[in-house]
């Protein structure tokens, strides 16, 4: 599906353009055009590059996820690849929403993954949509950047709740299920540090003049962009702490869970050492048959019991049973 918004350069904004009023409205340089595309819409990304003269570099960008987030020139525009996630806490699973950026003079071209949140059609991107026009091509961006940048913090925080049940659990019920979802986890944690890493660099060059992308009076825009990244970094390496130390402490647990089932085992054998000792010494020299009518096998019996009951005294007072 493809959506053309735009501002027109008498400051009137059209939500919902064709695609031919669209690029009739890129050759204004007053105005600004958003050509938002479904990635799966493969014969309007065709009819939409055609029209705004892309290179098949760019083209190919468009139709196959599953790109490093990046940010390269051409002769015109500009591409940038972000990424976004979705949360599954039931396996739990990330799975991965990519978006391609096209940005050019007076417009951009977004070709968005269609589980990308943070730019689906609803109430709460229309509200927003006049102020994300108003201005030109490099606040659109940055307006953009910053929905799918700040759509990751929900994420985050499902995650972090997602440790905070872990670490009650690894105490209380450690168990191979558990083990496994530590290990998913953990992986979760690789793969969301994979994604946000290159948006680091990606931001601090939209942030440096030298590189002439976005004009100066917007940098503080994506200087405020990088820094959420900052944090969103800094949170992602404790999340990977966090999981890493539920890790040792489910194994510490469970070894200790099996020393102290070896230790009950130990002294269970411990007891049973002079009793088997007594049985083989005296068992077959009763006079008497049956042997309970022999006096020595009731003293011998009460023998054995004391010796049972001394050790389990003696056991518990040193802490072993």
């Amino acid at each position: 599906m493809l959506i053309v918004r735009a501002r027109r350069s008498d400051g009137t904004v059209e939500l919902n353009l064709s695609l031919e009023a669209g690029l009739a409205l890129v050759a204004d340089p007053k105005a600004l055009v958003w050509f938002d595309i479904d990635e799966q819409s493969l014969p309007e990304i065709d009819t939409v590059s055609a029209g705004l003269s892309l290179n098949h570099l760019t083209v190919e960008d468009l139709k196959h996820r599953g790109q490093r987030g990046k940010l390269e020139q051409f002769d015109g525009y500009s591409v940038l690849v972000m990424h976004s996630v979705g949360y599954d806490p039931v396996v739990p699973r990330l799975e991965e929403h990519e978006l391609d950026a096209v940005i050019g003079p007076n417009w951009i071209l977004t070709g968005r993954d269609p589980h990308l949140v943070a730019l689906l059609p609803g109430e709460d991107l229309e509200v927003r949509l006049p102020s994300m026009i108003a201005s030109d091509a490099g606040y659109l961006l940055y307006a953009i950047a910053d929905r799918v940048v700040d759509s990751l913090f929900p994420v985050l925080d499902q995650m972090l709740d997602d440790v905070d049940d872990i670490e009650d659990r690894v105490i209380l019920h450690p168990d191979n299920a558990l083990l496994e979802r530590i290990f998913a986890m953990k992986r979760n944690g690789v793969t969301l540090r994979k994604l946000i890493s290159p948006h680091l660099e990606i931001f601090t060059r939209f942030t440096s003049p030298a590189y002439g992308i976005v004009s100066s009076e917007h940098m503080i825009y994506f200087r405020d962009v990088h820094d959420h990244l900052i944090r969103l970094f800094e949170i992602v390496d404790s999340y990977r702490e966090l999981m890493t130390g539920a890790l040792e402490v489910h194994l510490a647990t469970v070894n200790n869970q099996l020393s102290d089932v070896m230790k009950r085992l130990t002294v269970l054998t411990a007891m049973f050492l002079p009793l088997t000792f007594i049985t083989g010494a005296f068992g077959m020299n009763m006079v008497q048959s049956p042997v309970w009518t022999d006096p020595a096998f009731w003293i011998i019996g009460s023998g054995m019991v004391a010796i049972s009951v001394g050790q389990c005294v003696y056991f518990r007072n040193r802490g072993w049973a």
